[in-house]
């Protein structure tokens, strides 16, 4: 069965409806309806207008329902939606927790299965590779060192 392919505002919203921690079929029974009030007080981002971002869904054909059901990739990705992603998914921040390089991200600790997660969201795009650890470990305790794994995210094709 293939992934659902969204656009980066489909995919934010999605992304950001996810935070609010409710089960999926909650999300989408409040999407469908468009009655945000059971989401907007637990969502990462509550001034992202959902009516906007279901309207282009419509109006694109991106199946907002089956990546939230069965998982998905985005179709293009910038570098800012990018970190976008990153802060909703895995609430990492930029010069927090990583490091921006032009086009590239460093020093973002990951574990296994949040490099496996994100690159199947952004793998049409976007490499994420693993990093030399000796820099990156500096200043990190045991358990984050043995949990996490550092990790730089650059474009495939520069």
């Amino acid at each position: 069965m293939s992934r659902a392919q969204l656009s980066i505002p489909v995919g934010l919203l999605v992304e950001n409806v996810l935070t609010s921690g409710e089960s999926k079929e909650v999300i989408i029974e409040c999407l469908q309806r468009r009655d945000y009030s059971r989401l907007l007080p637990l969502v990462k981002e509550s001034a992202m207008d959902f009516d906007e971002r279901l309207q282009t869904a419509a109006d694109i054909g991106d199946d907002w329902e089956k990546a939230i059901r069965q998982g998905y990739e985005f179709k293009f990705l910038h570098i800012n939606g990018l970190k976008r992603l990153l802060d909703f998914r895995f609430d990492r921040k930029v010069d927090r927790d990583y490091v921006q390089d032009e086009l590239s991200l460093k020093h973002i600790r990951l574990t296994v299965q949040e490099i496996e997660l994100l690159q199947s969201l952004i793998g049409r795009q976007w490499i994420v590779q693993a990093e030399e650890t000796e820099a990156a470990e500096e200043g990190r305790t045991a358990s984050e060192s043995s949990s996490c794994s550092p990790v730089r995210i650059q474009l495939k094709f520069p």
